[in-house]
């Protein structure tokens, strides 16, 4: 890269950083519009319960897109420049998260199917079923996602213009394999959403806190060692 197209890219990263948590801000919102208002007065907290598997949905969806803010803010610090690549990366990592509403509503509308009363179901769900699909299509976004975050994570790590400071390489490369790992976890979780599609959800939402709180957690434990060695 040269130094004129670096410079170009220094002054592009503000813009990088902008776009993307404009995005991230905007699906977030676009989340809580799949929670249903009750519109009876009667049996508030019985028609509440029946909406379960949207808010189960909306939390996965919520601490999902938080992780991968929290990692995108990550990457942020590390670089002091973005590329052309890199750019194209974040937004296929943007598609991804922002289908995450519309995938989150699939999920919350077939989830009923196991938990339906029997006098509800009005045909039987022959083949793979509506349940297992949702929970997999909502999977697989969630997957899709966490690949390209390691993507990005890889493309800084491998990039030495993008993070010239020789200090941060190790940390970096750490995160690196957080990410991947983060990948194969979902995508296992996802291979179980064909047979167990509730526990399937509910390992989704443990997966999408775990990442959520663990670079917060790693940070904390650096700054304590930073504070004992001076």
């Amino acid at each position: 890269m040269s130094p004129v197209s670096l410079l170009l890219s220094a002054k592009a990263k503000a813009r990088f950083d902008a776009f993307s948590d404009g995005v991230f801000a905007i699906v977030i919102t676009l989340l809580v519009l799949e929670l249903h208002v009750p519109a009876g007065r009667q049996h508030l907290a019985s028609t509440l319960g029946e909406e379960w598997p949207r808010y189960l949905g909306y939390f996965v969806s919520f601490a999902f897109i938080g992780g991968i803010w929290v990692a995108h803010s990550t990457i942020s610090h590390f670089i002091e420049a973005v590329d052309a690549t890199l750019m194209r990366l974040n937004l296929v990592l943007l598609l991804f998260v922002s289908l995450l509403p519309f995938t989150t509503g699939i999920l919350a509308t077939h989830l009923f199917a196991s938990v339906l009363p029997i006098d509800r179901v009005t045909e039987p769900l022959p083949g793979f079923g509506p349940e297992r699909l949702a929970v997999v299509v909502f999977g697989a976004n969630l997957t899709l996602a966490a690949l390209m975050t390691f993507l990005v994570v890889r493309h800084v790590d491998k990039t030495d213009e993008l993070a010239p400071d020789d200090r941060v390489e190790e940390e970096l490369r750490g995160f690196t394999r957080g990410r991947g790992t983060a990948v194969v976890l979902q995508a296992l979780a996802t291979v179980v959403g064909v047979f167990l599609p509730v526990v399937a959800v509910v390992v989704y939402l443990g997966l999408a806190i775990f990442f959520f709180v663990d670079p917060l957690w790693i940070e904390r434990v650096r700054r304590r060692v930073r504070n004992q060695s001076t």
